[in-house]
């Protein structure tokens, strides 16, 4: 029989995945793996793929939920996401299934994942838990992530950058000491960036709501992607 995660998430799902390819001679050799925010595939992270893809690289943006399935209401967005990661095992498979996906319309490519808000914590989940993940970065995501049983039991070939709005409701200073310290004991390639001034979904332009933590940042978000474009060409070289 199957499980209620199988049922919301796995079985009769079609999902359309946005891969987006670089017109030129050659691209590099990354592929971007982009998670959406709790929303679901958007405009937002289909654009986003598009700037990833003009710095020379490729691009799949994920079709998390399925095709007609993105939660519309902020309690169906708040109860499917806490559906989606309610356990480890199954948020896993469910990933690594993706990623097999992708890595097969794309051989030879480096997964590294980007993700937003709920995608921030799933790209630190894929990248420690699937091992054919070189890198992750995280954008304004939780830090709830699900960490390896053991120091050994990470997938030690991927580098992490995390950026963090410092004036995040949802990432609390003990939280981002935590992600911190843990990553550490991995013995991992991290790096973990904080915006001043600046709160959650500082990457969504969408974003404004201040007086409940979230807003739209137009710096943070520049500063953001110039780092990240940074931090892909150093896994591409």
């Amino acid at each position: 029989m199957a499980t209620e995660f199988e049922k919301q998430f796995v079985n009769d799902i079609k999902r359309a995945h946005v891969h987006v390819a670089w017109v030129g001679d050659e691209s590099s050799d990354v592929h971007v793996v982009i998670w959406p925010t709790w929303s679901g595939l958007s405009d937002f992270e289909k654009s986003f793929a598009e700037e990833v893809v003009s710095w020379g690289h490729t691009a799949t943006a994920v079709d998390l939920y399925g095709v007609g399935n993105n939660p519309t209401e902020l309690q169906d967005k708040a109860d499917t996401m806490m559906a989606l990661v309610a356990e480890k095992g199954p948020l896993t498979a469910l990933q690594s299934d993706i990623c097999q996906e992708i890595a097969e319309s794309h051989p030879n490519k480096k997964l590294v994942h980007v993700g937003f808000c709920l995608g921030g914590r799933l790209a630190i989940e894929a990248g420690l838990h699937i091992p054919s993940s070189k890198g992750a970065a995280s954008f304004h995501g939780l830090m709830n992530f699900y960490r390896p049983e053991s120091s050994e039991d990470a997938n030690r070939e991927a580098k992490f950058i995390i950026f963090n709005g410092y004036q995040d409701p949802m990432v609390d200073v003990a939280a981002a000491d935590q992600a911190r310290a843990d990553l550490d004991d991995m013995g991992l390639d991290w790096q973990f960036v904080d915006f001043g001034q600046t709160k959650h979904s500082f990457m969504l332009p969408s974003a404004n709501a201040p007086q409940d933590g979230h807003a739209f940042s137009a710096a943070a978000s520049a500063r953001g992607r110039n780092a990240l474009r940074f931090f892909l060409s150093e896994l591409a070289s």
